[in-house]
């Protein structure tokens, strides 16, 4: 009875101690599993399209209230965003996510924090700005206070600064000065878009009139390649190979058509499109593209061709049916150079006296030299037709050049006193 009161007060014991600590494992299982989920959960808010996504981080006010530099950061971001070339987060809409998972990163001003957020978003580039206040004369010589606003766009995969500008404003101006600003950041920010459809004629894309494109803009072609992803900092990056060049030819708002002006594979629905409004670094993007699609061309093997029967006969049927014509037309050539040679030979014979013709055969003579012109125009035709088949049986090989120079005929020969004549004939 003892040894069964012990045992079943041990187990009593585990199970209660079971019962409490199980609950704490799972709360501690699922806390790890949230931290983990945290880490693996891409941080949302951009669209999901191909423009690219700019984070606005606070800016860093001087001089000026925070509550100001909120509002001017507002405007900044809607212009930014009006500009249809960006997806952009602006502070208000990731401090509210980033502060449940790194609250040390809210409120962030400086590149350095600013390009972690980024990582984080998936974003493309990071936009920082400081912004103060100073008193200014106008134009009436008055003092005026006046808004500086600098700003710098970093890219958050090689943390280069893209872009930077400076704008200084009132007031009343700022809203004019802000989407001026803005359309300098689209200018010289790389312009990304697709290919909407292929003609035969050329390719139609999603980017028009609306984004600064203009008749004569060139672009670059790029295929997606493959999808690599960062197990360190769970990000999933987008693998391009550069493909083509195009140029446009036709303009509307929001789409445009282009033709190729180089390639390396053919172009289809989908690919993606880059350019820059900004005509010096667009230039530089051309010819860094032409340089590679030229290397590219360069290093890709060479498929050798190797046909057999149906190159053998082909070239032996072109042969057999030359060599018929030549044949043909050297036995012409040659009936007609006998006949003008008899029928001159007897017009000379008769004009000579030698036979004395009177009567019906007093025409004879006639008929000779009428049959010896005849004969003569038929020789040079077929002498003309020889020819042209001796320089096609050449330029394609089935014949020598040396022996087109020993056709029968008249023969020319220069000496030091005149010209002498010779006929010549080789058997």
């Amino acid at each position: 009875m003892n040894s069964f009161t012990f045992l079943v007060k041990t187990l009593l014991i585990f199970f209660t101690s079971l019962f409490f600590t199980t609950p704490g494992w799972g709360q501690s299982n699922n806390s790890s599993g949230n931290i983990f989920g945290i880490q693996q959960t891409q941080l949302s808010g951009f669209s999901d399209d191909e423009r690219v996504k700019v984070l606005l981080l606070n800016l860093l006010p001087s001089g000026i209230t925070e509550t100001a530099a909120v509002e001017i950061a507002k405007a900044l971001q809607l212009n930014v965003y009006n500009t249809n070339h960006f997806s952009v987060v602006g502070p208000s809409e990731w401090n509210a996510q980033i502060k449940d998972r790194d609250p040390t990163l809210a409120d962030c001003h400086d590149i350095a924090c600013g390009v972690m957020i980024g990582k984080m978003f998936n974003a493309d580039k990071v936009l920082v700005g400081t912004i103060h206040s100073e008193i200014m004369l106008n134009d009436n010589g008055k003092e005026e206070r006046s808004i500086i606003l600098s700003i710098r766009l970093v890219d958050t995969r090689t943390n280069i600064t893209d872009f930077t500008d400076e704008v200084q404003f009132s007031d009343l101006k700022m809203h004019d000065e802000l989407f001026r600003m803005a359309e300098r950041i689209s200018d010289n920010s790389l312009l990304l878009g697709n290919v909407l459809a292929v003609k035969h004629s050329g390719i139609i894309i999603n980017l028009g009139r609306a984004q600064g494109i203009k008749i004569g803009h060139r672009l670059v072609i790029s295929r997606r390649k493959s999808f690599k992803s960062d197990s360190a900092e769970n990000t999933v990056g987008k693998t391009f190979q550069k493909i083509a060049l195009a140029e446009i030819v036709q303009v509307s708002d929001l789409s445009s058509e282009a033709v190729i002006v180089q390639k390396i594979l053919s172009v289809a629905k989908g690919d993606q499109i880059q350019t820059y409004v900004n005509n010096e670094k667009l230039i530089y993007l051309i010819t860094q593209t032409r340089k590679e699609l030229d290397i590219q061309k360069k290093l890709k093997p060479k498929n050798r061709v190797i046909r057999l029967g149906p190159t053998v006969t082909k070239v032996s049927t072109d042969f057999s049916n030359w060599s018929k014509r030549f044949n043909l037309t050297k036995s012409e050539h040659d009936r007609w150079l006998y006949t003008t040679v008899g029928a001159g030979a007897a017009t000379i014979l008769f004009l000579s006296g030698t036979f004395n013709i009177s009567g019906f055969l007093s025409i004879l003579p006639w008929v000779a030299g009428a049959g010896s012109v005849y004969s003569g125009i038929k020789y040079f035709h077929y002498r003309e037709m020889l020819n042209e088949l001796s320089t096609e049986g050449r330029s394609r090989g089935f014949l020598n050049s040396s022996l087109t120079n020993e056709l029968p005929g008249w023969h020319w020969t220069p000496v030091k006193k005149g010209f002498n004549i010779a006929w010549v004939k080789h058997f």
